[in-house]
């Protein structure tokens, strides 16, 4: 998981900063597609914006998210309130 974390943070960097540079093999870079089908599985939220509760569970769920209010864990979110 920890792995899965750090790919992930290393691939945004790579998409969104200029100043970034990753070391890494052939076989953590294979496969990781190009940057605007990685950027059709984005949502950007901003602090102090307000968003429509529908429409945020929306990009969650074609995300591939699945709604678990009960004990959610990776790939999945929960509503409170």
């Amino acid at each position: 998981e920890l792995i899965d974390k750090l790919r992930l943070s290393a691939t945004t960097s790579l998409l969104t900063r200029q100043d970034v540079i990753v070391v890494a093999s052939v076989s953590c870079i294979y496969n990781i597609g190009s940057p605007i089908e990685y950027g059709k599985y984005l949502v950007t939220l901003k602090k102090g914006h307000e968003y429509r509760r529908e429409a945020l569970f929306r990009d969650l769920i074609r995300l591939r998210y699945e709604r678990n209010d009960l004990s959610p864990k990776r790939g999945m979110y929960a509503v409170k309130g």
